[in-house]
C-alpha cells in the first residue's frame, strides 16, 4: 500500500471510522492512481488493491467507476482559503502586496490540485458535461477575487471591470504552474514569478 493511503489511514483514525474511513482510503487511492496512469490506465481493481479492500467493497461505497471518479473529483476539490485570505490582505498596505500574497496562495492551490486539473481537462474530451466539480472551486474562487478587483476598481485603484480582472489574474497564474513543462522548467523562484506576474498584471509590459 501507497505512503500516501497509509498516512490518510493514520490522519483520519481519530476523526472517523468504519465505512467513513473506507471511503477516504478508496477516494485517495483512486486520486493517485488516475494521477500515475490516468482514468483509462487505472482499473478499480487496481484501487481497491491500494485502498485495501477488495473490488466488491468499492463498488459497494460509489457504485460505477464513473461514479468514484466523479466523488473523487468532488472530495478534493471543494475546499478553497481564498475567503478568509481576502480579508487578511485588506490589512496589508499596498495593492502589489495584496496581489502577491494571493498570487502566492494561486500557485499553492494550483500545485495541489494539479493532478485532478488534468484528470478533469483529459475527461473532458470525452464527456464534456460530466465532469464540472473540479472546476467549481475555480469559480468560486473567481467570483470572490472578481469582487474583491471590483472594489479596486470603485476604489480608484484599478481599471476595468472586476471580473475581467480577475479572470486575467488567475489565467495567469494558471498558465504558469500548468505550461512550466511545455516552456520547460524555470530557476526563478515562485516569489519572484509572482512578483513578475503581479507587475505586468499592474503595470504591463510597455515601457512608458
Amino acid at each position: 500500500m501507497s505512503t500516501k493511503v497509509t498516512m490518510l489511514r493514520a490522519e483520519d483514525s481519530g476523526a472517523k471510522t468504519g465505512v467513513d474511513q473506507t471511503r477516504l482510503r478508496i477516494l485517495a487511492a483512486a486520486r493517485e492512481l488516475y494521477a500515475e496512469k490516468g482514468t483509462r490506465g487505472a482499473t478499480t481493481r487496481e484501487v481497491a488493491d491500494r485502498a485495501g479492500v477488495n473490488e466488491a467493497t468499492l463498488f459497494r461505497h460509489f457504485g460505477t467507476k464513473g461514479q468514484l471518479l466523479a466523488a473523487m473529483l468532488e472530495h478534493f476539490s471543494s475546499d478553497t482559503i481564498l475567503p478568509q485570505l481576502l480579508e487578511e490582505v485588506r490589512a496589508l498596505p499596498t495593492l502589489e502586496e495584496q496581489l502577491f500574497r494571493i498570487g502566492l496562495a494561486t500557485v499553492a492551490a494550483i500545485r495541489q490540485r494539479e493532478d485532478l486539473i488534468k484528470v478533469t481537462m483529459a475527461e473532458e474530451v470525452s464527456n464534456p458535461d460530466g465532469f464540472t466539480c473540479a472546476w467549481r472551486t475555480p469559480l468560486a474562487t473567481r467570483l470572490r477575487l472578481a469582487e474583491f478587483m471590483g472594489q479596486k476598481v470603485d476604489g480608484g485603484m484599478l481599471r476595468g471591470e472586476g471580473d475581467t480582472l480577475a479572470r486575467l489574474f488567475l489565467s495567469l497564474f494558471f498558465a504558469y504552474v500548468m505550461a512550466r513543462k511545455l516552456w520547460g522548467d524555470s530557476e526563478m523562484s515562485t516569489e519572484r514569478a509572482t512578483s513578475t506576474i503581479v507587475d505586468l498584471f499592474l503595470n504591463g509590459a510597455r515601457v512608458k
